[in-house]
């Protein structure tokens, strides 16, 4: 069979670190969401990062050995990491005499310049420096010398000494001696010799590194580099190339040793195995010699699962100008799979039979993802198998294995090495279990089995909570399962110095990264539903209800606050009682609306601090006929929307109570002036503004559709704002701050207002009187007269009236 061609493969931290999903990125600063593409995000191949899987190859170490790295080291940072390590717990003088020692360049005059140090100390620092100038036999001499002291004296340098015994013998291509030197550095560290440099663990790699020469291997340089380098001796732009037949045992024996190596958290041991993996992918024949091994096997099915691309496969996110990357790693390696007969009826039982059926799945191979998801029960089999039922239309059955899959955590689904998924994978399951329960229509269940992963999936938790579930749902779920007593004494806050970008909600949590999964976790999810059901009662009218779930007692005296003003604007006597009622509730609406009624996610995204109108939960749902949205969803979601369905909806809110304020005044009153003057100072609050008022230019359907929104919005507001102004000029007063209406608007006096109910009637009279005087004095006679008229008759009918006779 012929060669392939080779292609080269970067070696790339972000890779090693985690593969990322295609299907569940929002956007720019915004979390994870699952629910966007439903259909990619559960027809997506279960796949684990390499650098965890690197780590899992073997069973979990259980020595307390650790690896001392820093993959951005250069000679600088090495240096003086060895100096600290070297002086720590020596006086000063010790340390001076160790620094002459190293500069002496010979190991004698080094030797006897360290006549005051302790034996093993001195020994290895002169053995050191004769290692430096290539010396190698006094080198060794000397090493070996500090192991022939006394236990006691020679625990100081042991570690050290045979690790460099073990390097010496490496130079010599004496493999056996090298691995022996090695394996008693590892034997000294695990009894609790000082090892602060790591060297137990790198003794593994550099065993590792005798193997690959016995294996027909070799590790090359492709390209000088500066800074860009890993710790030690492992060059970012290292490959390997061969140097003879390749001997299968000895290569697994390297990569056992370089998984053990990862095993205790070493980079370089991931980086390693990640060139390894790249060669053996590089030709059919390595694959076909390879693929037997069971420790190879599975290091070549890892490593295409993190590697390969479900893009191709799903036709999603790339275009003709955006081709998706062509990796044939899946191909080549099915194919040796499948010349060894590994995983078939009836062929030998694989090592890796449930990541085989991950890449079965990938490939399209639904049967033998079947048949290899059986051999070897366990979560990420039984992950498998929800997909292949989802890929049959069957979700009652692809609820059940999703169950069997979280059933499985967190206890051990792997043997010693523990579980079978990492925990952002495992998250990633369970969140896809609720995305089932959704399309079932499941909808209090769907919530639930994401609110264990709410703070990797917090926009899909605020969809179902405020527009799947309605008010009554979600409040018997949250009195249920986050009572008050759950998140009394919630403390945690979000360290915004550690990740300046963190984004941070009304309550002082929000996102945080989360370095080592690469994205953003939602901090204080139990609070933050509580908080989210409060302001869900608030918009519904049940404002009363919604003051038991505000977290932040400043928010809940707010929310108060204005359920008392809505009470007094309703009930006052006086207009002018109305009005400053109605006006206090348009301002606290105004300027506490995002707290008090704000949505944690579209429009307002209270959960952003309103820094977008989308980005957490669901804008819309996907058109009709769209797979996994049922229409129970979609009437709850339409029935859910708050009215109106506007970015910072209570500004709306707050024009329309500072216009019922204006209503209950004098047109004459300063007041009724001043609160028109806020209204249209609310309602052009309202408007977004954009770079472009010609959406024609921009290419990007999405965004040609935003900005034709946001100049709508912008287009309403300014008419309201414009008839507001206009019921000022046609019926409000004169005020010698009008020019600036809408913009500079003062105090409503309303105390003036209510006098001005009766000062207004006897100001027009007098006014009238002063301009009609002639018809005054006139109309004044007249009413004398028919006053005087009237009293003279009631006089003389008196007078005629008869006595009474006794």
């Amino acid at each position: 069979m012929s060669a392939h061609k080779r292609r080269a493969l970067a070696l790339s931290v972000l890779l090693l670190t985690g593969a990322a999903g295609i299907a569940i990125a929002c956007g720019p600063d915004f979390p994870w969401q699952l629910l966007n593409r439903r259909e990619v995000t559960l027809a997506e191949t279960p796949a684990n990062p390499f650098a965890w899987e690197a780590a899992h190859l073997v069973p979990a170490p259980t020595d307390t050995m650790k690896a001392v790295e820093n993959r951005w080291a250069t000679d600088d940072t090495r240096a003086k990491l060895r100096i600290d390590a070297e002086t720590t717990g020596l006086s000063p003088e010790a340390a001076s005499l160790i620094s002459a020692m190293r500069a002496a360049g010979d190991g004698d005059k080094a030797y006897a310049l360290g006549e005051k140090l302790p034996a093993a100390v001195r020994l290895y620092t002169a053995a050191a420096v004769d290692y430096q100038a290539g010396r190698l036999d006094q080198a060794a001499a000397r090493f070996q010398a500090v192991l022939d002291l006394p236990a006691a004296e020679a625990s100081p340098r042991a570690v050290w000494a045979a690790y460099m015994l073990g390097r010496v013998a490496a130079q010599r291509d004496q493999a056996d001696a090298a691995a022996a030197a090695f394996a008693k550095a590892r034997s000294l560290a695990q009894g609790g010799a000082p090892d602060p440099l790591g060297l137990g663990v790198a003794s593994l790699g550099e065993e590792a590194r005798v193997r690959l020469a016995q294996a027909g291997l070799s590790l090359v340089t492709t390209a000088e580099t500066d800074d860009d380098t890993v710790a030690g001796s492992l060059p970012a732009t290292l490959r390997l190339e061969a140097t003879g037949p390749l001997n299968v045992p000895a290569l697994a024996e390297a990569v056992a040793l370089y998984a053990q190596q990862a095993a205790h958290g070493s980079y370089l041991g991931v980086a390693s195995l990640n060139i390894i993996a790249n060669h053996l992918l590089g030709s059919d024949d390595l694959l076909d010699a390879t693929v037997t091994d069971s420790l190879l096997q599975q290091l070549l099915a890892v490593h295409v699962l993190a590697f390969e691309d479900d893009r191709r496969r799903l036709h999603v996110l790339h275009t003709a100008n955006d081709p998706a990357p062509y990796t044939p790693h899946l191909v080549w390696l099915s194919s040796a799979l499948h010349m060894a007969h590994i995983g078939e009826p009836d062929g030998p039982v694989p090592a890796a039979a449930d990541r085989l059926a991950a890449l079965a799945y990938r490939r399209g191979d639904y049967e033998a993802a079947a048949r290899l998801a059986a051999m070897k029960p366990g979560p990420l089999s039984s992950w498998v198998q929800a997909k292949l039922a989802l890929q049959r239309g069957d979700l009652a059955q692809a609820a059940k294995f999703y169950a069997e899959a979280a059933a499985a955590f967190p206890a051990t689904g792997d043997g010693p090495q523990g579980s079978a998924l990492p925990v952002a994978e495992r998250n990633r399951a369970l969140g896809e279990s609720s995305v089932v329960a959704l399309a079932r229509g499941e909808y209090v269940a769907a919530l639930d089995q994401l609110m264990p992963v709410a703070d990797t999936y917090w926009g899909d938790v605020v969809h179902i909570a405020e527009r799947v579930l309605t008010v009554d749902e979600l409040k018997a779920y949250v009195d249920a399962k986050v009572p008050a007593s759950v998140v009394a004494n919630w403390t945690q806050h979000v360290d915004n110095k550690q990740w300046p970008n963190t984004l941070l909600d009304t309550m002082g949590v929000g996102y945080k990264y989360d370095e080592e999964a690469d994205r953003l976790r939602y901090q204080g999810a139990p609070l933050a539903l509580r908080s989210l059901l409060a302001r869900r009662l608030m918009r519904a009218g049940r404002g009363k209800e919604a003051l038991a779930y505000y977290h932040n007692p400043a928010v809940a005296k707010d929310a108060r606050a204005y359920l008392d003003a809505l009470d007094t604007a309703g009930s006052a006597w006086w207009g002018a009682s109305r009005a400053r009622a109605w006006f206090q509730a348009a301002q606290l609406t105004r300027t506490k609306g995002m707290e008090i009624m704000g949505t944690e996610g579209v429009p307002d995204e209270a959960a952003l601090q309103g820094a977008y109108d989308v980005g957490i939960g669901q804008a819309t749902l996907p058109p009709g006929g769209a797979p996994y949205v049922t229409d129970g969803e979609r009437k709850r979601f339409a029935d859910s929307a708050p009215q109106p369905d506007q970015r910072f909806h209570y500004r709306f809110i707050a024009t329309d109570a500072a216009e019922h304020a204006a209503d209950q005044l004098p047109h004459t009153s300063q007041a009724y002036a001043a609160t028109l003057c806020w209204a249209v100072n609310y309602a052009t609050d309202q408007m977004i503004g954009t770079w472009t008022d010609d959406p024609g230019t921009i290419q990007d359907p999405y965004w040609q559709s935003v900005v034709r929104r946001i100049i709508e919005r912008d287009k309403q507001a300014k008419g309201r704002a414009a008839a507001l102004y206009d019921r000022y000029i046609k019926t409000g007063p004169h005020q010698p701050w009008a020019n600036h209406f809408g913009h500079a608007c003062p105090a409503p006096d309303f105390d003036a207002a209510a006098k001005e109910w009766w000062q207004a009637p006897a100001r027009q009279a007098h006014r009238w009187i002063r301009q009609n005087h002639p018809k005054a004095l006139a109309g004044g006679a007249a009413v004398l007269a028919v006053l005087a008229a009237g009293t003279a008759l009631l006089l003389v009918r008196r007078r005629r009236a008869p006595k009474n006779v006794s």
